[in-house]
């Protein structure tokens, strides 16, 4: 799928500030799983973290959320200029209470999940999504999100 690709990111905004102190904890250790003895206790600091942090930044009362996810390609098809452009815009479901991150990961995490206990995706290993969701994988990734009334925008550009 991504055959010469020459340049890739990602970025993720939470707040200002979100990824250099995820960092740091990561570097501090607090985001491992292996548990750790404290005082004649074994505990996760992964599991003690979120116990003290997840208060802090859960939805409040009255809160609502919202993703926003644009993908953007740039380069040459067939020996053109070529640009591609996908975006997402998803709010918190006042019916279903649902948040728009519950909704755009777990969805999607249900239908892939749909998707490989039907046989749809063969392949079997560690693998990134945009390793095995392409094409008509990708066509009925969207289809169904769509139908949960998560919209995507697509623009082409030559």
């Amino acid at each position: 799928m991504f055959k010469n690709l020459q340049t890739g990111t990602q970025k993720t905004v939470r707040w200002p500030g979100f990824a250099a102190k995820a960092t740091m904890l990561k570097e501090l250790g607090l985001l491992s799983m292996e548990p750790v003895e404290v005082e004649g206790v074994k505990v996760a600091p992964k599991k003690l973290l979120d116990a003290l942090l997840y208060p802090h930044v859960a939805l409040k009362e009255g809160e609502r959320d919202i993703t926003v996810l644009r993908v953007e390609v740039k380069g040459q098809k067939n020996g053109h200029p070529h640009a591609s452009k996908v975006e997402l815009v998803d709010r918190y479901d006042e019916v279903t209470g649902f948040t728009s991150m519950a909704r755009t990961t777990a969805f999607t995490g249900a239908i892939v999940a749909r998707m490989i206990a039907r046989g749809e995706i063969p392949e079997r290993g560690l693998l990134t999504p945009e390793q095995v969701i392409s094409g008509p994988r990708f066509e009925r990734l969207v289809g169904e999100l769509t139908e949960a009334q998560i919209e995507f925008t697509f623009a082409i550009e030559y």
